[in-house]
């Protein structure tokens, strides 16, 4: 019997810890002090592919042959991309610099709560006091520069400038940032792995979100440059690491972010690119990398864009309300709907081995209808117990006054 009770406990266990990944990012967040990063990690082999060079450009097609969209981060069948007008794709097929993919059809942004209220009224994914109004920014692609210049700048690229004047922007909003001025040059592979001690320490510092900024090489200008309530800027695109834990909520960060945008700022987000790797993001459940233009377009173009990004993720990360002088105090929010989906997830495992753990101890579905019977029957028989000794109680010191 107590063999029994033991595999119980550890199922259990095992179910609480193994079905709930938003609560292991949630601990590494809170944690993240105490995890030793290994020294070295095995690099997945996309992450190896060196990214953002005009070199490494695949233009993605539907199945009529028309231009979707293009990517110099690598493209690999199963890949998702949400465009600006939130038709969804999914790559089959890849070949040579081209690569087919198939149209699923026009998505909503928001789902649940998010989409019952208007934008006004969308909650914030983080809830907290002023300290924690933290935002954290590194550029794991260090050389990335624009036009005029050269794409790349062996010191140090223009991509911190535009990281920069992000953080001024969201300096303004109230939001504290820390923005990292680490160089992980060379520009190969393995920048990814060199980056992610930093993203990890910004983390660790308190930061709401982390952010990778950098900038796209598809060599087309006009793909990246819009009119922004009449101002001309370079357009900004989200990528999500699909090969992570955390990324049914960085996705929902990344949609957010566009569903906002797409309103206040229409034609500021280029879309959603969901690409294989990892990207960092693995380390926290609020953690994107933006693309500020393309090395064709100029700096200029993405500082313009900053400020319309720094309201948006203001307005989703700590809401609508959010004011300079102080935030609300709560809870963490971050998880949104996927939480509760994996709360329901742990208690139907928890329930199926309560139920299988009767079925062993108890012989068939009638000792479990028995076993239930009992119990609850000794459990209305205590509660009546408790009651009339309330009632006894009352009784003589009733007669006692």
């Amino acid at each position: 019997m107590i063999k029994q009770r033991n595999f119980f406990l550890i199922a259990s266990l095992f179910l609480v810890f193994c079905l709930s990944p938003v609560a292991f990012a949630d601990y590494e967040i809170d944690h993240i002090g105490e995890l030793d990063l290994p020294a070295k990690t095995i690099i997945d082999p996309l992450d190896s592919l060196i990214g953002h060079r005009e070199e490494d450009l695949t233009d993605v097609y539907d199945e009529e042959g028309n231009y979707i969209f293009g990517s110099c981060m690598g493209i690999s069948v199963g890949d998702r991309y949400i465009n600006e007008d939130n038709h969804e794709y999914e790559v089959i097929k890849v070949e040579d610099g081209k690569a087919v993919a198939r149209d699923k059809g026009k998505i909503e942004l928001l789902s649940g709560e998010a989409l019952a209220g208007s934008i006004d009224q969308l909650p914030p994914l983080v809830q907290g006091k002023d300290s924690n109004k933290l935002v954290g920014l590194y550029h794991t692609h260090s050389a990335e520069s624009y036009a005029p210049g050269p794409a790349f700048k062996p010191e140090r690229g223009e991509i911190y400038d535009v990281g920069a004047m992000l953080k001024e922007q969201l300096e303004k909003k109230g939001i504290k940032v820390v923005q990292s001025e680490e160089s992980f040059l060379p520009h190969d592979g393995a920048a990814y792995e060199r980056s992610r001690g930093t993203a990890a320490a910004l983390l660790k510092d308190g930061a709401s979100a982390i952010f990778d900024v950098h900038r796209d090489a598809i060599p087309r200008a006009n793909e990246y440059m819009t009119k922004v309530k009449g101002q001309e800027m370079s357009k900004i695109r989200l990528v999500v690491g699909r090969q992570n834990p955390n990324m049914n909520t960085n996705e929902e960060l990344a949609k957010r972010l566009k569903a906002v945008a797409d309103k206040k700022y229409p034609g500021l987000i280029k879309g959603i690119f969901y690409a294989k790797g990892k990207y960092n993001q693995d380390l926290s459940p609020r953690a994107l990398l933006f693309e500020f233009g393309t090395h064709v377009t100029t700096e200029q173009a993405a500082a313009k864009s900053t400020a319309d990004l720094a309201d948006t993720i203001n307005t989703v990360l700590y809401g609508t309300n959010a004011s300079l002088g102080g935030g609300e105090q709560g809870t963490d929010r971050a998880m949104g709907s996927a939480s509760w989906t994996n709360l329901l997830w742990v208690l139907g495992g928890l329930i199926v081995v309560g139920v299988g753990y009767l079925l062993l101890n108890e012989k068939g579905l009638s000792g479990v209808g028995g076993r239930l019977k009992e119990f609850t029957g000794e459990e209305f028989a205590n509660i009546l117990g408790r009651n009339r000794k309330k009632e006894k109680k009352r009784d003589k010191n009733s007669k006692r006054k």
